[in-house]
């Protein structure tokens, strides 16, 4: 897998990016009187600096967010929403383990083209699974490995 790779698949499941309180509420459209709700209440956390003055929330703290607002929008309570959010998560935590776990290479093959490794099939680990992006259209498609030095 090339350095770059790597380093993005490390970034996905890091929790080292963090971003203020005013940019969550920025990006998610939820004050920051709410959020600062959420957090008193125990439906968010947030990291503190020295001062324990400026909080910094983590990329899926931001999904959480997110997910909560989208239910409030859809008219459900703050209480159900977090339980909504709570049944979500381990849905965002397989999406990121699969992520993390089966993305094996991505390259450009063309303008708004591209091809995505996922992988040896668990089944033939002598054939790997790929996705080809083609503009508008993504395919999945079956290859016998080849053997990398």
């Amino acid at each position: 897998m090339d350095p770059l790779s790597e380093k993005i698949r490390k970034l996905i499941a890091s929790k080292e990016v963090k971003i203020s309180m005013s940019e969550m509420a920025r990006v998610t459209d939820v004050s920051t009187s709410q959020l600062r709700y959420w957090e008193k209440k125990g439906y968010i956390k947030s990291e503190q600096d020295e001062q324990n003055k400026n909080h910094y929330f983590t990329l899926p703290v931001m999904f959480q967010v997110f997910t909560i607002k989208a239910f409030l929008d859809q008219g459900y309570t703050l209480a159900m929403a977090v339980k909504k959010e709570h049944e979500r998560r381990e849905l965002h935590q397989i999406f990121i383990r699969f992520i993390t776990d089966c993305i094996m290479e991505v390259k450009q093959t063309g303008e708004k083209k591209g091809e995505i490794n996922l992988g040896p099939l668990a089944e033939e680990p002598t054939k790997e699974v790929y996705a080809v992006i083609d503009g508008q259209q993504t395919s999945l498609h079956i290859r016998t490995r080849t053997m990398k030095d």
